[in-house]
């Protein structure tokens, strides 16, 4: 499923870019597997093979749990495909725009769903999709992703045209010392610090300017 929205439109979820496959190498039966916390689901039912649970797979969305894998049957030979490579190959020509995208995939971006505007569109040019992903820039302090612009040819499924449109995904844990929001929230807790202590000085000096007129006016009147 794609929702539309003008001229650009929407990658709905995962599960639906892989459901989406048309297999170039066609096998004589595949499916989909989602594998969290080792519970296997089965994405694809369709004509499924027996397979075997798989420890690895690819990711597509990085904030989504858990990772998929594809099984699928030969010349009476069960195989796997859990890496973006192996994705790749098994697609082969870009038969759809969610095909586009898991091409993008393969080149190491990430159709980040959570922000889809930015990072989990595309646009049809014709002869080739326009697919706007995310690339993991860095993994901690910050996690950082940012934004990419890229060309996947229809034909060859060529991913060229990589335009980075600039940072739009940042977070720093509690562990990261380079944190500028955290040195920020220092800055301020300093200063309030600082008031504080200013103030409890003042007001000492008050509460002795006031004792020391208490004990003269006391002094007189004895």
């Amino acid at each position: 499923m794609v929702l539309a929205q003008g001229s650009k439109k929407l990658f709905s979820n995962t599960e639906n870019l892989l459901k989406a496959i048309i297999p170039n190498s066609n096998p004589d039966s595949w499916t989909v597997i989602r594998n969290i916390d080792g519970k296997n689901t089965v994405i694809r039912p369709e004509n499924p093979p027996a397979y075997e649970n798989s420890a690895t797979g690819f990711v597509i969305d990085q904030r989504e749990h858990g990772y998929y894998y594809i099984a699928y049957t030969k010349g009476g030979q069960t195989r796997y495909i859990t890496d973006a490579e192996g994705l790749r190959t098994f697609i082969g020509d870009i038969d759809n725009p969610q095909e586009a995208a898991l091409a993008a995939v393969a080149k190491g971006y990430v159709i980040d769903f959570e922000y889809q505007d930015v990072a989990a569109n595309y646009t049809d040019n014709g002869a080739s999709y326009t697919v706007h992903a995310g690339k993991v820039m860095s993994l901690d302090c910050p996690f950082e992703i940012n934004h990419y612009a890229l060309n996947v040819d229809k034909k060859t499924g060529a991913v060229t045209g990589e335009t980075d449109m600039g940072k739009y995904f940042e977070l720093y844990g509690k562990e990261c010392e380079n944190n500028p929001h955290y040195s920020a929230l220092q800055k301020q807790m300093e200063e309030a610090r600082l008031k504080a202590e200013e103030q409890k000085k003042i007001q000492k000096e008050m509460t002795d300017k006031m004792e020391r007129r208490i004990r003269k006016i006391q002094s007189k009147r004895r």
